[in-house]
C-alpha cells in the first residue's frame, strides 16, 4: 500500500454538496433507476447527528465517510458508519482507514457504546476492510424489510 501523501481527512461543508453527490452516485452505480440514486440525498448528510468527513488532495475530494450519531441509553450514543467511499485511483493508499479513524475520534468523544457498520454481502473487500480495521461481525441481527425491492 502507497500511503497518499498532501491527502487532508477535514469535515464536510454545505459547499461540499456537489461533489459529494458526484461520489454519491459513483458509490451506488448500476442502481440508476432506484429513487433514492436522483435523490438529493447528499442533503441529508450535513442534517442534525451526521457529520461527513472528506479526504482532500488539494481543492478535490477524493473519499467521504458519513457518520451518524444517535444519543441512546443514559447519554451514551451509538455511531453508525452509513457510507464509506474512496475514489478509485486513490484506493489502497490508507484513506479509507485514515477517514475511519477520523470518525471513530469524533465518535468516541460523544461516548458512544458502539459503532456499526453494515455491507451487502457480496462485497468481499468492504467486510474484509472493515475487519481489518477493527470491526468485528456480528450473527445478532434482524430486521424487516418494508423495501419494494427484490430482496435477495
Amino acid at each position: 500500500m502507497r500511503k497518499a501523501i498532501g491527502i487532508r481527512i477535514e469535515t464536510a461543508t454545505d459547499k461540499d454538496t456537489a461533489r459529494l453527490t458526484q461520489l454519491y452516485r459513483k458509490l451506488y452505480k448500476g442502481d440508476e433507476d432506484q429513487r433514492f440514486f436522483k435523490s438529493n440525498a447528499v442533503a441529508n448528510y450535513f442534517k442534525s447527528g451526521s457529520r461527513v468527513f472528506v479526504a482532500r488532495d488539494g481543492n478535490c475530494i477524493e473519499g467521504f465517510i458519513w457518520v451518524v450519531y444517535y444519543e441512546h441509553i443514559k447519554n451514551k450514543g451509538i455511531g453508525i458508519i452509513e457510507e464509506l467511499y474512496i475514489d478509485d485511483k486513490y484506493r489502497k493508499k490508507g484513506i479509507g482507514k485514515r477517514l475511519v479513524s477520523k470518525a471513530i475520534e469524533y465518535l468516541k468523544k460523544r461516548d458512544v457504546l458502539v459503532v456499526i457498520v453494515t455491507t451487502s454481502p457480496h462485497m468481499i473487500n468492504a467486510k474484509r476492510f472493515y475487519k481489518a480495521v477493527g470491526f468485528k461481525v456480528s450473527r445478532e441481527w434482524f430486521y424487516y424489510s418494508l423495501s419494494r425491492i427484490k430482496q435477495q
